[in-house]
């Protein structure tokens, strides 16, 4: 079985537990993981609570990111808004989001990166897709998410899936998060394969 491969993005003022636990439990699982900077002021990411946090790939321009949707099967988006903004303001990672949707291929984002992916469709469009899609994300921008109205269902469960799309809340929900990530790439069997030495709660 082939390696499923993910595309981690990170920028300043990411949030470092939504980051680092995704990327770990991943790794975890033997997926292929890249990180990737956005609009990095210096080779690492400064993070929202001032850990420094060096990517695979300084710059998103250094990957081929315009055909990233053809090489990786899950594009990643951690939260902390400040980094999140910088997502939604970035035209190469909302094209790649698009991209991303367009060919079928799965883009989870966490906490308030959520708003990348309303930006993203409201540059790009739905790509054909009826009807609302659920989402989540912190409760800080539900308001920037229900302002799209047509295109959003929101929800306030700790983790929600639809076409294709995987969005949580927040730092406490990250392990759920990325376990779900494993589920979806590998299967529930390799989900709890990894989930057993962590020692994962049975709730989260």
């Amino acid at each position: 079985m082939t390696k499923p491969k993910v595309l981690m993005l990170v920028a300043d003022g990411s949030e470092e537990i939504e980051f680092v636990t995704t990327y770990d439990v991943l790794t975890r699982a033997g997926f292929e993981v890249k990180s990737a900077g956005v609009d990095l002021k210096h080779e690492f990411a400064h993070m929202s609570r001032n850990i420094r946090l060096l990517p695979d790939s300084p710059t998103l321009l250094a990957l081929p990111h315009q055909s990233a949707h053809q090489t990786y099967d899950m594009l990643v988006l951690p939260g902390g808004m400040p980094g999140a903004k910088t997502f939604a303001h970035n035209d190469a990672v909302l094209a790649m989001i698009a991209n991303f949707r367009t060919e079928g291929k799965y883009v989870a984002a966490i906490c308030a990166a959520t708003i990348a992916l309303v930006e993203s469709e409201r540059r790009y469009g739905g790509e054909g897709r009826k009807g609302k899609l659920r989402v989540t994300s912190h409760p800080s921008v539900r308001g920037k998410v229900e302002k799209e109205e047509g295109a959003w269902e929101y929800s306030e469960e700790r983790v929600v899936v639809d076409a294709g799309v995987v969005t949580s809340r927040g730092p406490g929900t990250a392990l759920l998060f990325a376990l779900t990530i494993v589920e979806l790439l590998a299967g529930k069997e390799k989900r709890d394969e990894v989930a057993g030495p962590m020692i994962v709660a049975e709730t989260l």
